[in-house]
C-alpha cells in the first residue's frame, strides 16, 4: 500500500467537518471531495457557498480554464480565497 492523503474541509458556518480518504492529491481529488461529500450534504441542510478558503497548494491554484478544482468552483458559483503563506495572522501559521 502507497500514500494515503486526507482531504478535510470544516465548514465554519455548520461548525460540520468533512474528511475523505484518497491514493493521491491533486486538483481533481479536491473537488471531487466538495462535489460528493460537502455540496450535497450543505444543500440538505439549505446552505449555500458563497466562499472558500483553501491555502495555496497546487491541488487547490491553478488557472482557472486547465484546473480542475477551479473549474469546478467557477461552476458552482463559488468565490476563492487562498490563506498567505507563512503570513503570521494565518491561522495555520504553526
Amino acid at each position: 500500500m502507497g500514500r494515503i492523503y486526507q482531504q478535510p474541509v470544516i465548514d465554519t458556518y455548520s461548525k460540520v467537518a468533512f474528511i475523505k480518504l484518497y491514493d493521491r492529491k491533486n486538483a481533481l481529488v479536491a473537488a471531487d471531495m466538495l462535489n460528493d461529500r460537502v455540496i450535497p450534504w450543505l444543500e440538505e441542510q439549505d446552505i449555500r457557498v458563497l466562499r472558500i478558503l483553501t491555502d495555496c497548494g497546487t491541488e487547490y491554484c491553478g488557472a482557472r480554464e486547465h484546473h480542475e478544482y477551479e473549474l469546478y468552483l467557477a461552476i458552482e458559483s463559488i468565490d476563492h480565497s487562498r490563506t498567505k503563506a507563512r503570513h503570521p495572522l494565518n491561522p495555520w501559521n504553526l
